[in-house]
């Protein structure tokens, strides 16, 4: 492979040295004058790694550098400061731009070649890491996905055959238990589309924009109770009974109650879905502690090993999906935990194999003035 670099440099001699360096070494080297020279390279190109002096006419390099690092196309490309100026402000100014290495004129060739071996195997390793995350997505996306969209529609092309047969020679109960079971897959297929668009408005920020315009005082203990009352059948179902303790002089907090009610839904979702048949139980705890509100929702299910939690919010990452069974892809969690993210809070879990899982949602209390209540560091620091 050979690997492709861009030189700016408004010194002639300079630039020319530098090009027959690098091609001596194997390198593709394009080049330009000044900063805006640059952009106007890079518009047809993105190189490996750039090379940019600092102080050059029309655009500066710290001007440049930061055009760059606007764009999308060029977020990624290593850059390298070449520049007569061994001042430390200079240096620092750099740093403080998130440049990758600094090299102060005049340097030597081995110094020159040194770094930008450095910047590229760096950006190998990066480009190899993030392949194989691309590949682990792409199993994981192709594991999931046709087993939550065939099932349901299996359901609603079976049942719409049944009833374009002769409804009315069917009896009442037959027709209710095919529209039934073609309204469940319906919602179960229009639940996998909400999420997928979900993921996107959290992404892009449209969700952080959403909670600091809509931002309210939230009684969570209005949201809990309602939550209890939604989920008591699917509950019922699995004979998993649902315990709500809250303290009744629980504080607010502030954000974007039908997005909290969304996260702290999902997590007892799950928390009924894994609790054990037939005597199983779910417990919401809700209490202030150091400036926070903990909301702890326990199952007495599976429980997940200690190798599991760290990966349990990954998109589309499940646990023995084919043993369990799942209904869904793996988007619960990281969705559940964007929202609390967004609201600057965590999720921290607990987990014990056989015995369960709990899940606590920590949410800053926030004053009137939009302050955060002081807690001790320490707490701060603890990570789900």
């Amino acid at each position: 492979m050979t690997w492709s670099i861009l030189v700016v440099e408004d010194d002639t001699h300079m630039r020319e040295g530098i090009q027959d360096t690098l091609e001596m070494h194997g390198y593709e080297v394009w080049t330009a004058k000044d900063g805006a020279d640059g952009l106007q390279v890079l518009e047809s190109l993105v190189p490996d790694l750039i090379l940019s002096d600092i102080a050059m006419p029309t655009m500066d390099g710290y001007e440049f550098y930061e055009a760059v690092r606007r764009n999308p196309r060029w977020t990624l490309v290593p850059f390298i400061f070449l520049t007569a100026r061994g001042e430390r402000t200079d240096i620092l100014q750099g740093k403080r731009l998130g440049v990758d290495d600094y090299l102060t004129k005049p340097f030597e060739t081995e110094d020159l070649l040194t770094a930008v071996e450095a910047r590229l195997k760096r950006m190998a390793e990066v480009r190899a890491a993030t392949e194989a995350e691309k590949d682990e997505l792409r199993k994981a996306i192709l594991d999931a996905l046709p087993h939550e969209l065939r099932t349901p529609l299996t359901y609603i092309k079976g049942y719409t055959s049944l009833l374009l047969q002769n409804t009315a020679l069917m009896q009442p109960e037959i027709v209710h238990e095919a529209l039934e079971a073609i309204r469940s897959g319906g919602d179960r297929i229009g639940n996998l589309v909400e999420d997928f668009v979900f993921l996107v408005t959290l992404d892009t920020g449209e969700v952080a924009a959403t909670i600091e315009a809509a931002c309210e005082p939230i009684d969570l203990r209005f949201i809990l109770r309602t939550l209890v009352t939604d989920y008591q059948q699917a509950a019922a179902e699995r004979q998993v009974t649902i315990e709500l303790n809250i303290d009744p002089s629980l504080p607010r907090v502030q954000g974007y109650a039908q997005y909290l009610a969304n996260a702290l839904g999902r997590l007892l979702s799950n928390a009924i879905k894994f609790s054990k048949r037939d005597g199983g139980r779910v417990t919401i705890q809700a209490w202030a502690d150091q400036g926070e509100v903990h909301v702890a929702i326990k199952d007495t299910g599976i429980g997940l090993p200690a190798a599991e939690i760290p990966k349990i919010f990954e998109r589309f990452y499940q646990v023995d999906r084919a043993r369990l069974e799942q209904q869904g892809v793996g988007l619960g969690l990281p969705i559940a935990r964007g929202i609390i993210e967004a609201h600057g809070g965590r999720i921290v879990v607990e987990s014990e194999v056989g015995v369960g899982s709990t899940f606590t949602v920590i949410l800053p209390i926030r004053q009137a003035d939009g302050s955060e209540t002081a807690a001790e560091p320490s707490r701060r620091a603890v990570r789900g």
